[in-house]
């Protein structure tokens, strides 16, 4: 297939009809000595994604001319076409057996491709595409696949030489008088896993001034991550017998490795604030953008609604009609069975190869039947997301966000879309299987995060430009509100979210399936596995999709003493009850308390701390917990009581904002000391963590006192 995965939509027509027309079979003029001359070149020599364990390699077409003419009724000789990639890569071509016969392909004279030859008959690109199957190639079972020459007496010009004839048994095989197979196995892994090997194909001379036969290799599929491929694919073809086919030793570029994909989160908003709801609001919109103009594709060549390829007329059923693309396949379709087709140039963007619907079977892993160059599904795209915050509801847009929406969905529209197709498990579908997008409710679907506070999206590519850089975004939504209140919580509790100074809130941004989610091994570079495409995470791409602003105020207390006839009173006011309307705030507050315990043997150091009362099961106020701070109220402690024969200074975190401090530092019985003052805000970070500022948005690095 892969010709048709560089040349350009202008030159289809008359690429095709050349390649086809060198492959018809004329008049014989040759002689019997006459030498057989054949060439190997690459027909297209794609761009493959570094991402990438199956990415498909350009076609190799080799072409023959002259040779002895040989006799009518006469077997026609073969050889054993052995392909090797170099640098050495194991070649990840689907296998369709357990014994690694794949589904890999060498077709002989573009059989199918129905162009005019000068043949009368089925015959050369004429002839249907007839399957010689590992089985009978190397005669382990089913009828061999012997072939002699024959005639084609009713071409116009006399009596015409054609390419492959079955032997005249007049089997139901085997029937005698027409084409013979033309389309044979590949065998990956007889002479090492970076090989593919085609036996006993048949080499019919032309034998005819200006004829050319041809034998077309394709759908070699190659892993890029994690082995030695890092810049040009070359494949080395061997013969036995090379002077059968003389092309033994030949190397050529079939593929160069492109730049990665990039994906990036940007958030939308400065943050939200804990305390205060929120209903499907925006907060990031996650960009993948192709590494270069092929990099997103789509599972086969775009047909639009009329033959159902990837998109039925309503756009909500992708892939409804794929039985009609992989069972049924006709001449000059837009079945991508065509050897060499360019499809209006959409072939270099799909993930399938070459489909033969009459070659199929199960791999050496996963269930169900697969097709010969049949992908599973278009390009992937995943984010995983984590540490979603209990209480929080994630969305993500059920399509890309950018531009306009394709009608119907797939088509041929050139506009690049994707939709959501799977979240958390499914990143990988069996071959055939259709699948409706997942419409959700108002362009968005909720995530439910597992166990893990993680949860996953995956959006298929259903249409994309072959001639442009393509990007696809996807939108990220939140709602989340306070809980309801209760008797013994009359404001209810906020959003919960992670503690203090923990990293949060991350995405991680990919192509799919991948090892992490699509539960394969890369074991060999995952050789003869599914699915198909499937693709290692070789950068990290990430950032946080969403920040989410405690409803905290943490306070400084810069003196605070319990000891040697001392004490310090230590209060906090709760002023979200105001005129202005501000949502209303409750909680308590926790101490850490960071000095000395002062004692007639001398001081130790000590780091201790004071839980409010909401978080423990025995709590009593003022005695071993800080109280719980209402709206437009005040509590305080005693640091004798809390925090005996203390003395050094305080940090307060409270959970509401709008807290402020005061302390009041008296000897016992407030006989003859008292002095106060205002605590000062700390920025809201966590203890010990990032450099300081103040809670209500003052400069970093400055502790600032504020009423």
């Amino acid at each position: 297939m892969a010709d048709f995965r560089r040349w350009f939509t202008a030159l289809a027509v008359p690429a095709l009809m050349a390649c086809a027309a060198n492959a018809q079979v004329g008049v014989a003029t040759g002689s019997a000595n006459s030498l057989l001359a054949c060439v190997a070149t690459a027909a297209g020599t794609p761009e493959l994604r570094p991402e990438g364990y199956t990415e498909l390699a350009g076609d190799i077409v080799i072409s023959c001319t002259g040779g002895p003419v040989l006799q009518v009724g006469a077997n026609i000789p073969t050889t054993n076409i052995v392909i090797y990639m170099a640098p050495s890569v194991p070649i990840t071509s689907r296998f369709l057996s357990s014994n690694g016969a794949s589904e890999a392909l060498l077709i002989i004279d573009e059989a199918g491709s129905s162009i005019t030859t000068g043949v009368a008959g089925a015959f050369g690109p004429k002839a249907p595409q007839y399957l010689c199957s590992y089985t009978q190639e190397t005669n382990l079972g089913g009828s061999p696949c012997n072939a002699v020459v024959g005639v084609d007496a009713g071409a116009v010009g006399g009596p015409y030489e054609v390419a492959v004839v079955p032997t005249g048994s007049g089997t139901t095989n085997n029937p005698a008088g027409t084409a013979a197979q033309n389309v044979y196995q590949g065998k990956v892994g007889d002479y090492g896993a970076n090989s593919v090997t085609f036996y006993n194909v048949p080499v019919l001379p032309p034998a005819t001034s200006g004829v050319t036969r041809t034998f077309r290799i394709t759908n070699i599929r190659v892993p890029i991550p994690g082995g030695n491929l890092s810049g040009t694919l070359q494949a080395i073809i061997s013969t036995n017998p090379n002077q059968t086919l003389p092309v033994a030793g030949t190397a050529i570029n079939i593929g160069i490795v492109g730049p990665s994909m990039n994906a990036s989160v940007k958030q939308v908003t400065g943050g939200f604030q804990q305390c205060n709801p929120a209903s499907i609001a925006l907060t990031a919109t996650l960009s993948f953008t192709e590494g270069f103009a092929t990099g997103f594709k789509t599972r086969v060549v775009p047909g639009g609604a009329s033959n159902g390829l990837v998109g039925n007329s309503s756009g909500n059923v992708l892939y409804a009609a794929e039985a009609t693309n992989s069972q049924a396949p006709g001449p000059n379709s837009n079945n991508q069975n065509i050897p060499g087709g360019l499809y209006g140039g959409f072939a270099a963007n799909t993930e399938s190869g070459f489909i033969a619907p009459y070659l199929t079977g199960t791999p050496t892993s996963g269930g169900g039947t697969y097709t010969a160059g049949l992908a599973d599904y278009g390009s992937r795209l995943k984010a995983v997301f984590y540490n979603i915050p209990s209480g929080l509801t994630m969305y993500v847009s059920t399509t890309s966000i950018n531009g306009t929406t394709p009608n119907p969905v797939g088509g041929t529209s050139v506009l690049p879309f994707a939709v959501l197709v799977a979240t958390n498990s499914g990143e990988a579908t069996p071959d055939g299987t259709n699948f409706a997008p997942i419409a959700g409710t108002g362009g968005t679907l909720a995530l439910s995060a597992n166990s893990a506070g993680a949860a996953t999206a995956v959006w298929e590519v259903t249409n994309s430009n072959p001639s442009a850089i393509d990007l696809l975004q996807f939108g990220v939504y939140i709602s989340y509100s306070p809980t309801s209140p209760t008797a013994t919580n009359p404001y209810g509790t906020p959003l919960t979210v992670l503690p203090l100074g923990i990293p949060q809130n991350d995405v991680q941004l990919s192509y799919a399936p991948e090892p992490g989610g699509g539960t394969f091994t890369t074991a060999n570079a995952t050789q003869g596995q599914v699915p198909t495409p499937r693709f290692a995470v070789i950068k990290t791409q990430e950032g946080p999709w969403v920040t989410i602003n405690l409803c905290q105020t943490t306070l400084l207390y810069p003196f605070v003493t319990g000891a040697a006839g001392f004490d310090t009173g230590i209060a906090v006011a709760n002023t979200s009850w105001d005129p202005w309307g501000t949502v209303n705030q409750q909680g308590s507050c926790k101490l850490y308390a960071y000095g000395v315990t002062v004692a007639a043997a001398g001081n130790t150091p000590l780091q201790t701390t004071v839980t409010g009362c909401d978080q423990l099961a025995n709590p009593v106020p003022g005695t071993n917990c800080f109280p719980v701070v209402p709206p437009g109220q005040v509590q305080s402690v005693l640091a004798s009581a809390t925090l005996t024969n203390f003395q050094g200074y305080v940090i307060a975190v409270c959970n509401f904002q709008y807290a402020h401090g005061y302390a009041a530092v008296t000897d016992l019985g407030i006989r003859n000391l008292w002095s106060s003052y205002l605590a000062l805000e700390l920025s809201k970070v966590g203890v010990g963590v990032g450099p300081r500022g103040t809670s209500n948005g003052g400069p970093q690095g400055i502790e600032t006192l504020a009423h």
